[in-house]
């Protein structure tokens, strides 16, 4: 089997830049991650393991409405809104304090967002936003928690697929190989499946956070010894084969 250091230029080119737009997507997508889920948790004083059971299990005797706006969704009220909305909810969330006070706000910050047919939950109506006022609520409901998995379970073993293709072509060990590419699938195995058992059980929230850490080891051990791989000087005839 030819490998791919012994490949022609122009493919070890070409997967020169795959392996660096690969690497820069997926560098982008954690940088999105942290901005839209770990930090909103962070400046509410939660830690990794507890934003992720608070995402997806919800916070424990606090609203849904405020778990969201004291998380990912807290960069679109400002803090005099939030007490008012928190202030709405612990006097009971009547409707005509809603009408009064509360729908202004959600109507210029919420609403362009959450409404039927947009973005979960919509927003639009007391009816709708009172169902998010119960105490003890929080987290992904099963439909939204299972439209996340259908995208994920789609896309990105795509991404570990093109990966694992380009590295099954170094000059590696077979055997250290056949280890290495399944651990990024293991990762997002693990990562997804406690999803599901967070949202039954907080507990379970370190699972997803191994998963996250294992897929992204996966992907970077793969990601760099396959970008080694591909320039590193030939034993047998050293760069001439350039």
């Amino acid at each position: 089997m030819q490998t791919l250091r012994r490949a022609p230029l122009s493919m070890r080119v070409f997967a020169t830049t795959l392996l660096l737009t690969l690497g820069i997507g997926y560098g982008l997508s954690l940088v999105y991650l942290y901005v839209k889920e770990v930090k909103p948790q962070r400046l509410a004083g939660h830690g990794l393991v507890q934003g992720v059971a608070y995402n997806y299990h919800g916070i424990e005797q606090q609203a849904a409405l405020l778990t969201a706006l004291e998380g990912s969704m807290g960069n679109f009220v400002d803090p005099d809104e939030f007490r008012a909305i928190d202030r709405w909810v612990g006097t009971g969330a009547t409707e005509s304090v809603y009408r009064e006070d509360i729908e202004p706000i959600l109507q210029e910050n919420c609403v362009s967002c959450h409404y039927p047919g947009g973005y979960y939950p919509s927003l639009t109506s007391f009816a709708e936003v009172s169902k998010l006022t119960d105490m003890g609520g929080g987290g992904k409901d099963a439909i939204r928690l299972a439209r996340t998995t259908h995208v994920h379970v789609l896309g990105i073993p795509l991404l570990f697929y093109i990966l694992g293709a380009l590295f099954v072509g170094t000059r590696f060990d077979e055997r250290l190989k056949s280890a290495i590419v399944v651990v990024p699938f293991l990762g997002i195995a693990l990562d997804i499946s406690h999803w599901w058992l967070t949202w039954q059980n907080p507990s379970h929230a370190v699972g997803v956070v191994i998963g996250g850490m294992v897929m992204s080891l996966g992907f970077a051990v793969m990601w760099l010894m396959t970008l080694y791989d591909v320039w590193a000087p030939l034993k047998s005839d050293g760069a001439a084969a350039d």
